[in-house]
């Protein structure tokens, strides 16, 4: 089950995806790989979307429309389908529809604490998180960030405010001590796990603690900021009113 409930989903998926596909052909690949890329994209699967009901969930009397649903699902049903292209491995469209919907709910239970709690997005937070994704996504501008949005179906205006909605729930997270600092055995525990994956490749050279160590704290502030969600969720979700109807 997927536990990032991250409301910019959707807006990650489509830049990890525009830039996936710029450096993906520049490992020197010949002709054939081409070809067989080709001809796999031409058997790619299409999302299932039959049957899917108008509201599809209802958040303590905040309903969650088809429309979201299929926006949502539809951009994970990509990623996973270039994954399966690459492992052999058919998605399972009931999964990922459970999965689906089960992110949106929970988001909604996340802006709805925010709410709850007056948590507004300032202006320097939103800056700050555009920065963020330009430098992420290796964009030189934010005209560049939105022209990558735009051309992966995401107007500006979308983008603006799903920005805006992720620095109100990063600030709802941050409350609930998502933002406490990893402790230098936990970095360092993680460097060993990494060395020992890292050195298992013949000839492989890895880097040193300290060269490494802005990756390691990046990556548990990001496994944190997971756990205090979910943990988030399951309370919200266990005293509120939800009701699946997909």
């Amino acid at each position: 089950m997927n536990k990032k409930w991250l409301l910019t989903a959707a807006l990650a998926a489509s830049l990890a995806f525009a830039t996936g596909c710029a450096t993906d052909n520049q490992d020197g690949s010949g002709g054939a790989e081409a070809s067989s890329s080709a001809s796999a994209a031409a058997e790619a699967p299409t999302p299932d979307l039959e049957g899917i009901p108008d509201v599809v969930a209802v958040v303590n009397g905040q309903e969650i429309a088809k429309d979201e649903f299929v926006t949502s699902y539809e951009a994970t049903f990509s990623q996973m389908s270039m994954q399966a292209q690459v492992t052999g491995q058919e998605v399972d469209q009931e999964q990922l529809k459970t999965q689906t919907l089960d992110n949106l709910i929970g988001n909604k239970l996340l802006l709805q604490e925010a709410d709850k709690r007056g948590i507004e997005a300032g202006e320097e937070a939103i800056a700050a998180a555009k920065d963020q994704l330009i430098q992420a996504n290796q964009f030189s501008t934010e005209e560049e960030l939105f022209a990558a949005l735009e051309e992966r179906g995401i107007p500006k205006e979308e983008a603006d405010e799903q920005i805006r909605q992720q620095v109100r729930l990063d600030a709802l997270l941050a409350e609930e001590g998502a933002d406490e600092a990893p402790a230098e055995e936990q970095l360092k525990a993680a460097y060993e796990q990494a060395k020992t994956q890292g050195g298992s490749a013949e000839g492989a050279e890895v880097p040193t603690y300290e060269e490494m160590k802005p990756q390691l704290e990046q990556q548990a502030k990001q496994q944190k900021k997971s756990e205090v969600a979910v943990a988030l969720v399951e309370k919200l979700r266990e005293a509120g009113d939800v009701e699946s109807k997909l």
